[in-house]
Formats: C-alpha cells, structure tokens, sequence
C-alpha cells in the first residue's frame, strides 16, 4: 500500500500518514483523492486551501537557466473543475515522489524542533548545544534528501570553501 499523506495547512504539517503496514489515521477513500497537481492526497477541503493558497503566480526552477522565473497557475475556476473531477471519479491509489515524501519528511521533523530540543536538554546538553544538534541534524535530513548530483555538488563546493 502506498504512503498517503494529508496535508494540514492549519499546522502545517501532514496530519496523516498511511506507511504499508502502519496505519497511523485512517482516511476513507472517499474522502481524499490524489491530486497529481500537487503530488499528495488531499480532501475537498484541503485542495480548496491549496487552490486559495496557489494565487495566480509562482516561481519555478528553470534547470537549462539555473534561476528561478515566473510561471502562473491555472485559473482558480479551472482548479476547482479539477479537483470536482477528482472527487468525482472513482477512488485510484498512487503513490507518493521520493521527492515529496522527503519534504514532508522535513516538515514533520521541523514541526517537532521545540521536542527535539527539549529531549538533547534533558540528555544534558545545554540550550545552545541543543539547538545546534537540531541544526546538525536538521541539515543532515536536508542533505540526504538532495539528489546524489547534488549531493556531490554541496560536497565539492564545501571543499573549495576549505581550500579557499
């Protein structure tokens, strides 16, 4: 079964996760949908926050250019058209990107950083280290996340600093 995430804009953070053996909220599947656009399950209510959240204009990451540019998003009218064809069709499984699990992954570490914290105190590191231990491994996620092209150019970057 694959991973099925909800996203909750009032915390921001995903507030159901579905792993194949783990059940953590149990969401009908007539409740949510798949919503390609976005990459996640989303109920009505969220895809309408995600639509009033989308406004009329983003940036995207143009890969020939390395720059991020201007790119604007379906008119309101026509998302919501969607997401009534979401819903309105039958209930289909998909599977959620690497890339998106990794983010969400990011969020939901993020949304603990105050426990976190807490927990490096109660181990008796002072506030300061355990601020910096949530740091070290706020950017460990980070890192591991990135694509092994990536990765290879943060570590060769890094060593030209050093050489610097």
């Amino acid at each position: 079964m694959p991973l099925k995430i909800i996203y909750d804009f009032k915390n921001s953070v995903p507030r159901s996760i579905k792993y194949e053996e783990e059940l953590i909220v149990n969401m009908s599947t007539e409740e949510t949908r798949y919503w390609p656009r976005v990459g996640l399950y989303v109920t009505r209510k969220t895809a309408n926050e995600f639509i009033t959240r989308m406004g009329n204009s983003g940036k995207v990451l143009d890969d020939d250019i390395e720059e991020f540019v201007e790119s604007t998003t379906p008119d309101p009218l026509y998302l919501t058209a969607e997401v009534e064809e979401l819903f309105n069709a039958p209930y289909e499984s998909h599977e959620i990107s690497n890339e998106n699990k990794a983010i969400l992954d990011l969020m939901q570490f993020e949304s603990k950083k105050k426990e976190y914290i807490m927990t490096k105190k109660a181990e008796g590191l002072t506030l300061q280290e355990a601020k910096d231990a949530y740091k070290e491994a706020l950017d460990e996620k980070v890192f591991g996340a990135l694509p092994e092209e990536t990765q290879q150019r943060v570590l060769e970057q890094q060593n030209q600093d050093e050489e610097e």
